[in-house]
């Protein structure tokens, strides 16, 4: 029998991550694959780098100093930057997952929308299940900002475990 998938939508704050502590618990890892996706916006596309005078660069003497020039810093390399980060950033919680017995992946989408981001992913990848947590807004501030988690439970085919964290 194949392992059930579940899709752990995360961001950059801890909260974000307090769902795993009920995923570990009522999941086995034997039996569940685990995919953490962690939404972030786009960047920009826009900067240059700074140069590296210390790289030992030795201008070349002539009748105008030669310097270095900064270079342009392109999307799919801001891109690339951002996803080696996060990777870095939750291998923690990978090893201790991996450690664990799940099987673990990380992938990283770029949107300024992580509700629909996170509602395309989870047909993607085939996800049997969507984990995570919500604030659990109430009254006039749930009115004003809708929150992520209302609109993928309204959004997706397959199931979806929320829990509320303080």
């Amino acid at each position: 029998m194949d392992n059930k998938t579940i899709l752990v939508p995360l961001n950059q704050s801890e909260l974000s991550r307090k769902v795993l502590d009920s995923v570990v618990e009522m999941f086995p890892a034997d039996s569940n694959d685990l995919i953490l996706y962690y939404i972030t916006r786009p960047p920009s596309a826009e900067g240059f780098g700074k140069p590296d005078l210390a790289a030992g660069y030795d201008p070349l003497q002539a009748d105008q100093p030669v310097l270095p020039t900064l270079h342009p810093i392109y999307e799919s390399q801001q891109r690339d930057s951002i996803k080696a980060h996060v990777r870095t950033e939750l291998l923690p919680t990978t090893n201790q997952l991996l450690d664990a017995g799940y099987g673990v992946s990380v992938k990283v989408g770029f949107s300024n929308h992580p509700d629909d981001s996170i509602a395309r992913y989870v047909k993607e990848c085939g996800a049997d299940l969507v984990a995570m947590t919500t604030r659990g807004r109430v009254g006039m501030t749930r009115f004003f900002f809708r929150n992520i988690a209302d609109s993928i439970v309204e959004r997706a085919d397959v199931p979806v475990m929320l829990v509320h964290t303080s």
